[in-house]
This record gives structure tokens, sequence and C-alpha cells, in this order.
């Protein structure tokens, strides 16, 4: 089976996103802000630390199959398939 691949921003929303990954029990290791590591993986997902404002660029090209952004990221980026879920 293929892993999901998720973009997750590195700036303001990491530790609350990091933090509803692992309360899923998605995603079990401890993850810094200030980690130099890039890409982290479990069995299902892989999920790749970008710039926030990176996120919608890696879904838009396929280097990743969902993003995490905000509303400010979306709106300056603001394509047709971008939908925020609420």
């Amino acid at each position: 089976m293929e892993k999901i691949t998720v973009a997750l921003p590195k700036g303001r929303l990491f530790d609350q996103t990091i933090e509803i990954f692992q309360k899923a029990g998605i995603l079990k290791e401890e993850v810094k802000a200030k980690s130099r590591k890039l890409i982290l993986e479990t069995e299902n997902f892989k999920f790749l630390l970008v710039r926030a404002k990176d996120v919608p660029t890696y879904v838009e090209y396929g280097c990743a199959d969902i993003g995490v952004a905000g509303d400010d990221v979306l709106l300056e980026h603001s394509q047709m398939y971008i939908s925020q879920l609420t």
C-alpha cells in the first residue's frame, strides 16, 4: 500500500498540527519545531515539513496528497482546487 503524503507547515501552525496527528495516533514520535528533519514517516503516512507558503504548491504539483495551511496562505494562493475543511 502506498503511503499518504502530507505537507505540514513549519511555521506558526507547526505545533498545533503535530499535536493533532499525535492525538489521533498517526504520529507517535516527538517532533520539535527547530528540528532539521524534513521528512517523517510512519507505517501509512509520509510527512513533509515545508514552509507554510509552499504547502499549496506541494499539493498542486502532486508532491503531497494533502496539506495543512492557514487561511492566509490559502487566500494568497487562491486556486479553484483548494478547499477549506472546518
